[in-house]
């Protein structure tokens, strides 16, 4: 009983430590931000909106996905329970430890989208040039391929939706989507830390946004 107390209390704490950053100004990009990224999360989750064009020149493989479309919304987690094979608790418990694979998520959208995500769980951050080709390079390493270089794509069931491949990365506790996530604007050149909540990261990425809004180097936001 008391080792389960100490497990708990050691989780605990980890989770509630995953709530706090310092972030660095110094290190934000504030000039020559050509490009700008959507940072978004809901619940638990955590993804980014990319303009579909920057998607297909670094992956010529989404081209069939991305085509006529205006924006992808990328994320990533455990591949059963993403892909709504089995959304049960049991499975997401299960993917903490023992996750079987991993899924990347592609959500393609035609139109802008702002209107249909509500304003508080979205920002802009902006990218040099150099920060958006290391940030589509990430994704690309993330996703697996076959023998002959195609996605290998996996199924949606119930109500999922958009495209789904099969991720090269392990999902786990402390390798979850928004350590993931994270991991992108990190690769996108903006100073963020790892963090395991999905309003951990948020936080971070909204803070980040407020000093380049101040900065007035900001892309454009639409």
């Amino acid at each position: 009983m008391h080792q389960k107390l100490f497990l708990f209390s050691l989780l605990l704490s980890v989770v509630l430590s995953a709530c706090t950053s310092t972030l660095r100004p110094s290190a934000i990009p504030m000039a020559n931000t050509s490009h700008t990224i959507y940072f978004i999360y809901r619940g638990w989750h955590t993804s980014i909106l990319i303009d579909a064009k920057e998607l297909k020149k670094q992956n010529p493989l989404l081209a069939e996905d991305l085509n006529g479309q205006k924006y992808g919304r990328i994320g990533w987690g455990d591949g059963d329970y993403f892909t709504g094979k089995n959304k049960s608790v049991a499975t997401a418990t299960k993917a903490l430890i023992a996750s079987r694979y991993s899924a990347i998520q592609l959500l393609p959208y035609d139109y802008d989208p702002f209107d249909e995500i509500p304003t508080e769980t979205w920002v802009p951050l902006a990218l040099t040039e150099q920060g958006m080709q290391n940030l589509l390079k990430y994704i690309n390493s993330s996703i697996a391929t076959d023998e002959n270089r195609q996605l290998k794509r996996l199924p949606a069931f119930g109500g999922a939706q958009g495209s789904f491949f099969e991720s090269k990365d392990r999902y786990s506790l402390f390798n979850n989507c928004n350590t993931w996530s994270l991991k992108a604007l990190r690769a996108a050149g903006l100073p963020v830390t790892s963090r395991l909540t999905s309003k951990g990261a948020f936080e971070q990425a909204t803070r980040i946004a407020e000093y380049q809004a101040k900065s007035g180097n900001l892309a454009q936001t639409r």
